[in-house]
């Protein structure tokens, strides 16, 4: 408690009006509840004036509580708390201006309403109270007395009103700011989405349970060549089916499995062919896909990816490609070796009976014939001896241009008049280290490949030569499997203007006894593929139907310090160059 002077009264004095409620037919709340009156005022007339003017109008609708002075009206706010507060503007220690200041004073807005009353007030003065937020402003008098009840009234309901107002509005601010919050978070969410599905090598897309595509990655738009429909974002008018991506011979299989993980709303895999726009190819993808449903109980959809696989396919068929080879060359090899070693038996025992016998004996043509027969045979275990990498022969320095010329020399008396035959040979010398005949056999065979192609009919083969740089051979370009390592190689090219092949018959040529003639062995590019795989080489095949072939091998070269090192006398067949010639 605080002592201000003989004139103050107690410190927080609350009174009660001892009327009886009649509150009847008050319907409204303020008429339902006793309202806390808090009078500050130095007069104690004044004060007993406005007690009995509430009390006229509403008998036993207020509590008061009173205060002489600014301060001490101060401490009644927190243990009365008043519904409104009848302010006088005089006060000894403050002014009513300053006291509604030190009312709202830590706080966004006043505690309760508060009514400005002054003996002499101005326009000026009222104005000034209701903009520090005064409900309302009464001169002191017997008209103000009167009305008095009503304004107070008036002043607790725009009060609660304004309060009400003002809490629905932060309400509302704090509720916008979590919807901004939640709202940030979402677009956060979707930035990481969208980024994570760019930033992935995998083709990402969304669909219905019909297949049309709702949203597709940048990598997907690009690899299709399609512009950008409603899926992604634009304004093209609408998704697009998923199975317009896909090879026409994947397609039924996609249906099948697509209706089916519709049906069950499990999640499936598949590989299929789709369409790279930019080089037209058909690459092998796998599809994964899995649903998602948008929101409870509403449409299911479909989020999926391709992966790109076509390299992993060619990878694992040129490996199956390579131990096939492997595997039937070793088969061939040993065959080969033990067919030898019967043959020489046969052919040394045929030679020597041979030898012995008049040629007028009945006997010799028939000799003569198990001789010419037994060289046959032995040319075919050569053949396989080639093709299983296991030919013997004596290793030289060997200038690849001058067996090429040599071996024209030989195709001129085996190939049809009908085919021109062109020999462009280049001026370096070439050295590769191999057995001579093994090189020609190379030539001859591909040439003789070519010769068939044309089918007896007018046409031309080229063996051409050259030296050429690579940065390397990777093993899908490599019809034996595997990669070539950078450098210089000698290329030995054959083409010719024959039926061509497709390229199911491309990726069978070099398997021996494959064959497209009736009267064919099916052993000359097998061994050709032997020959050049022992001397560590690579093969390229070029062809369409009706486009011709053309065959390209590649030797590692042999530089010329090697013929430093074993002179020029040492080299198989010269190591002049050649300038091309046609034979």
């Amino acid at each position: 408690m605080f002592n201000f002077g003989e004139d103050s009264v107690e410190f927080c004095a609350v009174t009660h009006s001892h009327a009886p409620d009649t509150d009847g037919a008050r319907g409204d709340r303020l008429k339902a509840e006793r309202l806390k009156i808090l009078i500050i005022d130095d007069d104690p007339v004044d004060r007993a004036i406005f007690k009995e003017s509430l009390e006229a109008a509403q008998p036993g609708a207020f509590v008061y509580t009173e205060a002489g002075w600014g301060r001490e009206g101060l401490s009644c706010l927190g243990t009365f708390q008043p519904d409104c507060v009848l302010l006088d503007f005089n006060l000894p220690d403050f002014d009513g201006l300053q006291m509604i200041r030190l009312l709202q004073e830590g706080r966004d807005f006043l505690p309760c309403a508060v009514v400005m009353l002054t003996g002499t007030g101005s326009e000026q003065l009222a104005v000034e109270a209701m903009k520090l937020g005064a409900m309302d402003y009464l001169p002191k008098g017997p008209a103000s007395a009167q009305t008095l009840s009503r304004t107070v009234a008036s002043a607790v309901q725009r009060f609660r009103l304004e309060r009400q107002i003002a809490d629905q509005r932060h309400a509302l601010e704090h509720r916008n700011r979590e919807l901004e919050a939640i709202r940030a978070e979402l677009f956060e969410e979707k930035e990481r989405y969208r980024t994570l599905t760019e930033a992935i090598p995998q083709l990402v897309w969304t669909a219905d349970s019909e297949g049309r595509l709702h949203y597709a990655n940048r990598r997907l738009w690009e690899f299709s060549g399609r512009a950008d429909d409603k899926a992604n974002g634009g304004s093209s008018g609408g998704a697009w089916p998923l199975v317009g991506l896909v090879h026409a011979d994947d397609r039924n299989e996609l249906r099948d499995r697509w209706g089916e993980a519709v049906r069950s709303g499990r999640p499936f895999e598949t590989e299929l062919r789709l369409h790279r726009s930019h080089d037209h190819t058909w690459r092998w993808h796998l599809m994964r896909t899995v649903p998602m449903r948008t929101t409870e109980g509403g449409p299911v959809r479909w989020f999926g990816t391709f992966t790109d696989i076509e390299d992993q396919r060619r990878a694992g068929e040129v490996l199956r490609q390579r131990q096939k080879l492997e595997s039937i060359g070793l088969l061939a090899g040993g065959i080969a070796h033990d067919f030898n070693n019967l043959l020489v038996g046969i052919m040394g025992g045929a030679s020597f009976a041979l030898d012995s016998l008049d040629r007028d004996s009945p006997l010799y043509p028939v000799l003569e014939i198990v001789v010419r027969s037994s060289e046959r045979a032995a040319h075919l275990t050569r053949e396989l001896l080639a093709y299983s990498g296991k030919g013997q022969g004596f290793t030289e320095m060997v200038d690849v241009s001058r067996v090429a010329r040599q071996a024209g020399e030989i195709l001129r008396s085996s190939i049809p008049n009908a085919i021109a035959l062109d020999i462009d040979t280049a001026k370096e010398v070439l050295l590769v280290e191999t057995d001579t005949t093994q090189m020609e056999r190379l030539i001859v065979n591909l040439a003789t490949n070519g010769a068939e192609a044309i089918d007896g009919g007018e046409g031309s083969i080229t063996i051409r030569t050259a030296l050429e740089s690579i940065a390397g051979l990777d093993s899908r370009s490599n019809a034996l499997g595997y990669q070539l390592p950078p450098g210089q190689y000698v290329l030995i090219e054959v083409s010719d203007s024959g039926s061509g092949m497709d390229e199911r018959t491309q990726s069978q040529i070099f398997d021996p006894f494959f064959t497209t003639k009736f009267t064919g062995r099916g052993l000359g590019l097998a061994a050709v593929q032997g020959i050049v795989r022992s001397l560590e080489g690579g093969i390229q095949v070029s062809s369409a139907p009706g486009q011709g072939s053309t065959f390209k091998v590649l030797l590692p070269l042999k530089r010329d310090e090697a013929l430093k090192e074993i002179g020029p006398s040492r080299v198989g067949l010269a190591v002049k160059g050649g300038d091309g010639s046609a034979v």
